[in-house]
């Protein structure tokens, strides 16, 4: 399978290469943040070197606004082999499946599915188009295996997982931002959403 290749904004370029030294990540992501607009609602980058990993509070804090917004979030058993979780757009639901070992995992997901909440409550992609090679590029630099896996869905779906999996790798305080921008006083749309 061969990758697409995306041009490189510089600040972008910065970070690829601050990747192989993280003493100068954050100095990177400074100078992406400073010279670059950044994604409707992405106030920082794929996960950061150092930072602090996501915590079960921090999943209960999620799963609480999921919740106060309407949307139910279960747990159970996912027959399908490697599903982690779905997101349901017509009867609102969140599942996440019994397949993760630690609160990064579970985060992940959730997270995950959360955006493909907020894209309901969007009506569509919650990111500027203008970002998305460089959301892209930041992705298959720093989680390769989550990149080539948007490739498994339809053309039409890749943009959404695309988002999804950018935004669950973002800090945990960032994510119930998102969705409080996006779904505040908003129910889902019937846009037909997928894992």
């Amino acid at each position: 399978m061969t990758r697409a290749r995306f041009p490189l904004p510089p600040a972008t370029a910065a970070l690829a290469e601050a990747s192989r030294r993280p003493a100068a990540w954050s100095m990177a992501v400074a100078a992406l943040l400073l010279t670059a607009p950044v994604p409707a609602g992405l106030t920082q980058t794929v996960a950061a070197p150092g930072r602090r990993p996501p915590s079960w509070a921090d999943i209960d804090n999620l799963r609480s606004l999921l919740t106060a917004h309407g949307t139910k979030v279960l747990q159970q058993d996912c027959n399908q082999r490697g599903l982690q979780g779905l997101y349901h757009d017509r009867s609102d639901t969140i599942v996440i499946c019994r397949v993760h070992r630690d609160p990064q995992a579970v985060w992940n997901t959730l997270a995950h599915e959360a955006t493909h909440r907020m894209q309901a409550c969007a009506g569509g992609s919650i990111t500027d188009p203008g970002h998305h090679q460089a959301m892209a590029r930041a992705l298959a630099s720093y989680e390769p295996q989550e990149w080539r896996s948007i490739a498994i869905y339809p053309r039409e779906q890749q943009l959404s997982e695309l988002e999804a999996r950018y935004t669950a790798r973002l800090p945990p305080e960032q994510v119930p931002r998102l969705f409080r921008r996006y779904c505040n006083g908003s129910g889902p749309s019937t846009l037909s959403r997928q894992p």
